[in-house]
């Protein structure tokens, strides 16, 4: 076995986060697009406004979540986080079930708070626990396991409603499995370890921690978003997940409820051979770090503004007042329409991978990595939060797609002046908290060889 697979090695801290999050945001992604909590007159309209809150709630809960995480650390952390998703998902069944719409209110909040927490973790361990040569592959790694999570939550509604035409609700069965999966999840959370519990393969620990106050902690917190690096990018975050709104909202509109298990399912799966591509770009050793994240800026951004370009043409005459009838997969203009999914899907879904991979390149310091990673996923919520708002009101889908493309736009300049001016090669040696791994130290400086003493 390779001693990447050791329980407390890096590697495998990532992999068990990499699971955590497949099966609690990989599923949450695929309900989105499903239209989950359907079967009741008003179920796309409570949808949509229970996502809304979930996301302001996400907003401070991912923002100062870092603060939790050093408290009570990785673990728990995270088993917090499952247990928000399966009552979130409970919810949306209770509500299918009785049109009921006080618990789901409730459960949202509460869904809010623990959502936060689960990704406050994750992206702690995706820019904290690699090394910077390998910092593109965890975060591949990681978030193609996220991909998974919603290849096999989309596989069982498409399995289950392969035959189903109608414009119905998510099945039963479907909310049974998928609480199931996230309950054996919960258990897989409790055996993350903190970066000071870890050793890497050459024998040295990830980092050096220290006991803080929950005031020093978010002092900190408040610090580190400062960094006129980290502020600079904050519409590439806020853009981040607008996607997911648009495409679920479009995609109900649109297709039946078979065809939309179709889309979802066939969007993740194509989703996970390009993000490897982008790993290559990223994690290339020959290659300067500011070269690797340029290349890997235009790998996502010229198919992510042809997609949205597309997209604006497609929807131009849609009227959403007076949907048309559900698309089928067997119609003759579904294709097109699929192929643009993909396409839309996939370079947004990598965009997400490029802010992580820049935040990491910012810094390898565990507290200022979980308080990136927090702060990340707090303007990516509201993003979010503000789009479902906006898509609740009924405007335009051509506006909606207009305002996305825009952001995007503006991101991708964004991140190529940082790329240029706010990227440094190596951050070794300038970190109070990161241990340096020997290979990079042996790079400056001589091994001490050991002699052996004879008598």
């Amino acid at each position: 076995m390779s001693p990447q697979f050791r329980y407390r090695s890096p590697f495998f801290m990532n992999i068990i986060a990499g699971i955590v999050v497949a099966f609690t945001s990989g599923i949450y992604v695929c309900l989105t697009l499903l239209g989950a909590g359907g079967g009741q007159p008003n179920s796309s309209w409570l949808s949509t406004r229970l996502l809304a809150i979930t996301n302001s709630i996400w907003v401070l809960s991912s923002a100062f979540g870092s603060a939790i995480l050093h408290a009570i650390g990785p673990a728990l952390s995270a088993a917090i986080g499952v247990a928000g998703y399966m009552l979130y998902v409970g919810c949306l069944w209770y509500f299918s079930k009785t049109g009921h719409s006080v618990f789901p209110y409730i459960a949202a909040a509460m869904f809010g708070v623990c959502a936060g927490l689960n990704f406050v973790v994750n992206g702690f361990i995706m820019l904290a626990y690699p090394e910077e040569k390998q910092k593109g592959s965890y975060i591949t790694i990681n978030s193609g396991l996220m991909a998974m999570g919603s290849v096999i939550g989309g596989v069982i509604p498409l399995l289950i409603n392969r035959h189903a035409g109608s414009q119905g609700g998510v099945p039963e069965s479907v909310y049974i499995a998928l609480i199931a999966i996230m309950g054996c999840t919960m258990i897989c959370a409790l055996f993350l370890q903190p970066p000071d519990k870890i050793t890497r393969d050459d024998g040295t620990h990830v980092a050096n921690m220290e006991r803080r106050s929950m005031l020093v902690e978010m002092k900190e917190n408040f610090r580190s978003f400062k960094n006129w690096r980290f502020l600079i990018m904050i519409p590439c975050y806020f853009v981040s997940e607008t996607y997911l709104v648009y495409l679920g909202s479009t995609n109900i509109w649109r297709n039946n409820l078979r065809t939309r298990c179709l889309c979802s399912f066939t969007a993740v799966t194509i989703q996970i051979p390009f993000s490897f591509g982008l790993r290559y770009l990223l994690d290339q050793r020959n290659w300067k770090r500011q070269t690797r994240a340029f290349l890997g800026l235009l790998y996502v951004a010229v198919p992510l503004w042809t997609a949205w370009i597309w997209e604006l043409v497609r929807v131009s005459s849609w009227d959403r007042s007076s949907p048309p009838p559900a698309q089928d997969w067997t119609d003759s203009g579904f294709a097109g329409d699929l192929v643009l999914f993909i396409l839309n899907w996939t370079a947004s879904t990598l965009w997400q991978y490029l802010c992580l991979y820049i935040l990491g390149a910012l810094t390898n310091d565990p507290y200022t990595s979980s308080h990136y990673g927090g702060g990340f996923r707090s303007v990516l919520a509201a993003g979010e939060a503000l789009f479902f708002g906006i898509d609740s009101l009924g405007i335009p889908f051509v506006r909606e797609a207009g305002a996305i493309f825009a952001l995007y736009a503006v991101g991708t300049f964004i991140f190529a002046y940082v790329v240029v001016y706010g990227i440094e090669d190596t951050l070794y040696f300038k970190e109070s908290h990161v241990v340096v791994p020997l290979e990079t130290l042996y790079t400056y400086y001589e091994p001490v060889p050991v002699v052996k003493l004879t008598s």
